[in-house]
């Protein structure tokens, strides 16, 4: 499959029950409420820790990124007025207060600013490979908002369920105390041994870029970065967007940890997104293997390409009968 790229998945055309629309929002114009820069600084995951086995199992050896700019003022706005209007359907669960999941289904704004070419196309040269919108709807457009409670951290130390993502600040973090985005700069193995032996994270490793206000983001390799969102030390607003990608490349094993999003996301919607997706993955598999078609007597060869489809599908078929059987996982608050 080496050099076949993955047709995008287009959005569903079908929106599940519950996900009522937003009546009125405003209409994403990438011309005006964009404004993509850069990031000064790309950390590996090399500098992170990891070893080469662990790098090898990544897509990109790519790690994190410092602060950089992605919306404009007039994007920045837009976007808090479409999540002020979805506040009023958070939900929690064991490591987050409150978080709205599944906007995409009832903010066309929201949807087309997390599936917008232009901005796929700024994070693919990020990260260093070619990056799709993730063909999980409910991975795009996850919203955290503060929790009510002063003091309690928005989200626990933690790794994502997906490969790539960006953190963007929809408030201005400069208007509120705390609510701090952090990074560990070591490895989620560390980690999982500190917490375990019950010893805190060592605060020299722990990072809290600066934003300079909404509209700013850090990409990362989420699922092997260790990061958490502090809570406010006073009452504030604070808002942060998370839009997750997969690689386009689908060489690389699933990394949608489904084991996990059907703990928190509702069990008709987390269910079909998952099978879709692996469908699509499947697919994608099947029309590489025919794209690189050439005559050989390498039977081995054959009947491994098979059995990995075999696998994949198989592998689909027992995560779907074992949701909701296992426990949201994170770090704790360190």
């Amino acid at each position: 499959m080496t050099g076949y790229l993955a047709t995008p998945l287009d959005f569903p055309t079908v929106t599940p029950d519950g996900f009522p629309p937003l009546e009125n929002e405003p209409v994403f114009d990438a011309g005006r409420h964009l404004q993509i820069e850069y990031p000064d600084t790309v950390l590996s995951l090399k500098d992170l820790g990891y070893g080469d086995d662990d790098i090898a199992s990544c897509p990109t050896p790519f790690g994190v990124t410092s602060i950089f700019r992605v919306l404009s003022d007039e994007g920045a706005a837009c976007l808090l007025d479409v999540t002020r209007q979805l506040e009023k359907y958070t939900t929690s669960n064991a490591r987050i207060a409150r978080n709205v999941r599944g906007g995409t289904y009832q903010s066309k704004f929201l949807r087309d600013l997390c599936m917008c070419p232009e901005v796929t196309a700024a994070m693919s040269k990020i990260a260093g490979i070619p990056l799709l919108p993730h063909t999980i709807p409910h991975q795009m457009g996850h919203l955290n908002y503060n929790p009510l409670e002063v003091g309690e951290n928005v989200d626990k130390w933690h790794v994502d369920t997906l490969r790539i993502d960006f953190v963007m600040f929809v408030t201005d973090p400069n208007s509120v105390e705390g609510g701090e985005f952090e990074y560990y700069r070591g490895t989620k193995h560390e980690v999982a041994e500190l917490t375990k032996a019950g010893k805190p994270l060592d605060p020299a490793k722990i990072v809290a870029p600066d934003m300079p206000g909404p509209g700013y983001a850090v990409l990362q390799q989420g699922n092997m970065v260790v990061h958490r969102a502090k809570g406010l030390r006073a009452q504030g607003e604070r808002i942060t967007m998370v839009n997750g990608y997969v690689p386009r490349d689908i060489s690389f094993p699933d990394f949608s940890r489904f084991d996990q999003l059907a703990l928190v996301d509702p069990a008709h919607v987390a269910a079909s997104e998952y099978a879709r997706h692996m469908a699509w993955m499947a697919r994608e598999r099947l029309e590489a293997q025919l794209q690189g078609f050439a005559f050989s007597d390498d039977t081995g060869q054959m009947a491994d390409q098979f059995q990995g489809f075999a696998d994949h599908l198989a592998t689909t078929a027992q995560n779907l009968r074992d949701a909701g059987k296992g426990q949201v996982e994170h770090f704790g608050d360190g």
